[in-house]
């Protein structure tokens, strides 16, 4: 699953040119420090569309299998990344057990690609 953090502030594409299957947040963010809002966005869309979405696809076929991971592109606004982060922590088990792991995707100026970086909190 491909996560575009926010719209709007940059074209973002996978490294082999794919769309984002979702974004976050949409530019502009009215308030960018409402941390408590945006942790409301990012606990929302983790039970919607990344919980709920992987229950459905394993009920619907038992033998679907995907690499599970969660690719989150980083495009900037801190609080937004953090929020999110905040949020896939309070579900990290659960979140590790059924959809995989989280990916954040940089994009890397250079080489004008992005470049992986696997979450991991050591519990």
């Amino acid at each position: 699953m491909n996560i575009g953090l926010c719209s709007g502030r940059h074209v973002v594409y996978t490294n082999e040119r794919e769309h984002m299957d979702y974004h976050l947040f949409h530019s502009p963010v009215e308030d960018p420090t409402n941390v408590d809002a945006h942790e409301k966005v990012c606990r929302d869309f983790i039970r919607d569309n990344i919980m709920w979405n992987k229950l459905r696809e394993n009920l619907e076929n038992p033998s679907f299998d995907d690499d599970g991971d969660i690719n989150l592109y980083v495009t900037g606004l801190s609080p937004l990344l953090t929020s999110f982060l905040k949020c896939w922590v309070e579900n990290q088990e659960r979140l590790e057990m059924t959809v995989g792991d989280l990916v954040l995707w940089h994009w890397d100026t250079e080489t004008e690609q992005y470049i992986p970086q696997k979450w991991a909190v050591i519990t």
